[in-house]
């Protein structure tokens, strides 16, 4: 069959290639935290392999969860039917769920496809890492199988910067103008999850028609996360501003934000604040933070925003704070205080700090 290749790893790029000259491999494995990217990718490699008109013959979808081995087999031996190709993809399928018996089945099918047939794994809400950096022991034997004859991507979240390029460019394409700094803005806001950015671009295009995004109109319109919120908290705490405080606790507490979960947040800003204020004092560089301290790419703004917002902020006041934020931990798991009035008085404690 030609335009088949048996390439091990690919990048995001090396998709847009296959996809645009139909230069494809026998596997795909689909893997990482931007699932927008993830499903994107997959619906236009199948739409490429496979022609709607023949679809019902030549495109073979099966969910992870409710796999059925012996149809799977089937499927991937048969003949495509007035076509060049058979698809079957297969979402969501977690290695760890198989049996040693099965997993070795389907890594023998992989190792024995057809040129005619081209497999494709994807994941959509399984984690093949299970929090961890690596896949788990039976993941990565699968993901190594598709990688013997075919390619596997991570699609990891891209960082602020390299998004707003994208950002700004689908803005573009809608008619509409953003900043550079805004659309990095957005991404932070959204924290890099491109399915979210793509919805708020849609919102923000229909509320600019045709005029300038601005980083206020994003502010305004776009949801504020957890994350970014608890960092704001964090720095108004910091800077003594009780006003600003108050509001966006509030905020957190109407969204229904449980306690612990905006205290941990808290806390993590907390702490990207003390490293930023101690590097500085060592003649340290916000690269050398990101280093020490393992920030991933993505997170990099965080220690980037400390070093923006830490100058004005005392190395007492910060410890006071980081104090206040353990004692409410323990109160929290170790009390029957309301989570809400225990963390309602850290921040008035946190704010009411004096040199």
């Amino acid at each position: 069959m030609k335009g088949m290749k048996a390439v091990a790893a690919v990048t995001e790029n090396d998709l847009k290639t296959a996809i645009k000259n139909r230069q494809f491999k026998n596997a795909y494995y689909f893997y990482g935290k931007d699932i927008s990217a993830i499903e994107a990718y997959t619906k236009n490699l199948v739409s490429r392999i496979v022609d709607k008109e023949n679809a019902d013959y030549n495109l073979h979808s099966f969910d992870g969860k409710t796999f059925d081995l012996d149809l799977f087999s089937d499927a991937c031996d048969g003949l495509p039917v007035f076509a060049e190709y058979v698809c079957c993809t297969v979402c969501d399928m977690n290695a760890e769920s198989l049996n040693a018996d099965s997993l070795n089945n389907i890594v023998s099918i992989i190792g024995n496809l057809p040129e005619s047939t081209i497999l494709i794994f994807y994941y959509t809400s399984v984690d093949v890492t299970d929090g961890k950096k690596y896949p788990t022991a039976k993941n990565k034997k699968l993901m190594d199988a598709v990688n013997k004859v075919g390619g596997v991507c991570n699609f990891a979240l891209k960082t602020p910067a390299a998004l707003s390029k994208e950002i700004m460019a689908k803005v573009s394409k809608a008619g509409c103008g953003i900043s550079r700094d805004a659309a990095v803005f957005l991404a932070e806001q959204c924290l890099c999850n491109t399915l979210m950015i793509e919805n708020e671009i849609d919102k923000l295009t229909a509320y600019a028609q045709g005029n300038e995004i601005t980083v206020d109109t994003v502010r305004i319109l776009s949801p504020r996360q957890i994350e970014t919120t608890s960092f704001d908290l964090a720095r108004a705490i910091t800077r003594m501003d009780s006003v600003t405080a108050m509001r966006l606790l509030n905020d957190l507490t109407e969204e229904k934000t449980e306690p612990i979960s905006i205290l941990y947040a808290v806390t993590g800003n907390m702490l990207d604040l003390y490293r930023a204020r101690t590097a500085m004092s060592c003649g340290k560089s916000p690269e050398d933070v990101k280093t020490d301290f393992g920030y991933s790419k993505v997170l990099s703004f965080r220690v980037d925003n400390a070093f923006r917002d830490v100058n004005r902020i005392s190395m007492p006041h910060i410890r006071m704070c980081m104090k206040v934020l353990a004692e409410t931990d323990s109160a929290m798991k170790s009390t029957k205080t309301p989570p809400q009035t225990l963390l309602e008085e850290a921040v008035v404690k946190m704010l009411s700090f004096r040199d």
